[in-house]
């Protein structure tokens, strides 16, 4: 049952107003990741720039050339992941307007953590860092962090080799790199 049911965007949202405003052309990522993107019926958010994560590890070598996959279902366009690899990093982006859980109205309460006098709050989103190379399927380390847009949760995950793997440690770089998280792409529904 939760598989047909999406979560509503909030297109009215003033930043994708003025998104579609002002791009009536939106960033091109290339012609076939154009063609996929133009199908999606959420916002579609990309890095800017390189990630400080990624920039990082070109001192291990010569600066690899970007390579940039689109996985989505053109079936059932409500879902992409943009996967770029930077050599030894590998970063990707995903949205899902899919409900992945519904629970019963107080099946688990949210209790707050108490904030200690002195605790600094933290910039940008809480970033998670695993080791899966025991679990297989990861060839390293991963970290990873959702943030919520337009009613949206958006993941971005760092997938690390183990020349890198310091990389996927620094969670102070990879939560300021999500200031470069733009919106690159929205098509409204035609209003009815």
């Amino acid at each position: 049952m939760a598989a047909d049911k999406l979560i509503e965007v909030q297109w009215s949202d003033p930043e994708i107003k003025s998104f579609v405003a002002a791009n009536p052309q939106p960033r091109s990522l290339g012609p076939t990741a154009d063609d996929q993107l133009s199908k999606l019926k959420l916002p579609v958010l990309a890095f800017e720039a390189t990630p400080g994560v990624a920039e990082k590890t070109f001192h291990l070598g010569p600066r690899p050339a970007l390579e940039r996959d689109v996985v989505m279902d053109d079936a059932n366009p409500v879902w992409y992941q943009l996967v770029e690899r930077y050599g030894d990093i590998t970063v990707s982006v995903s949205g899902d307007l899919r409900v992945q859980h519904e629970f019963a109205p107080g099946a688990f309460p949210i209790y707050e953590k108490p904030v200690t006098p002195g605790a600094a709050p933290q910039a940008g989103p809480t970033v998670s860092v695993f080791d899966d190379r025991a679990e297989g399927g990861e060839e390293g380390y991963l970290a990873e962090y959702t943030i919520m847009k337009f009613g949206v949760p958006y993941t971005v995950t760092v997938e690390c080799t183990d020349l890198a793997k310091d990389q996927c440690r620094d969670t102070t770089q990879i939560s300021k790199d999500s200031e470069l998280l733009k919106l690159i792409r929205a098509a409204p529904p035609a209003p009815q």
